[in-house]
């Protein structure tokens, strides 16, 4: 299997429209920016924290309301993007977050 293609996440993200709460450039937005979050310590909103590992990126993308970061409000991402992508696509999207 070939790594994921940090291009094609960049692609998708701008195809789903990611980039509407997301920033790549550490601008605050709707949603945390995804600059320099890759193996960040994270608060979430119940105090706990956890590492932005490619693992923690795949869960805040697939479910995003299971661990909500500290500061932002739950409900408020798409939480079927696991039904409309591919694996592939989305350990791609993860590839671009990690980019940054």
């Amino acid at each position: 299997m070939a790594a994921p293609d940090p291009a094609l996440g960049a692609s998708l993200v701008r195809a789903i429209g990611c980039e509407a709460c997301h920033s790549s450039d550490g601008t605050d937005g709707i949603g945390p920016t995804w600059q320099g979050v890759y193996l960040s310590r994270i608060t979430l909103d119940d105090g706990s924290t956890v590492v932005a590992d490619d693992a923690y990126l795949l869960r805040a993308i697939v479910d995003p309301n299971a661990e909500v970061v500290e500061g932002y409000e739950a409900g408020l991402m798409q939480a079927d993007l696991d039904t409309l992508l591919s694996r592939e696509e989305l350990l791609a999207i993860v590839a671009y977050i990690k980019s940054l």
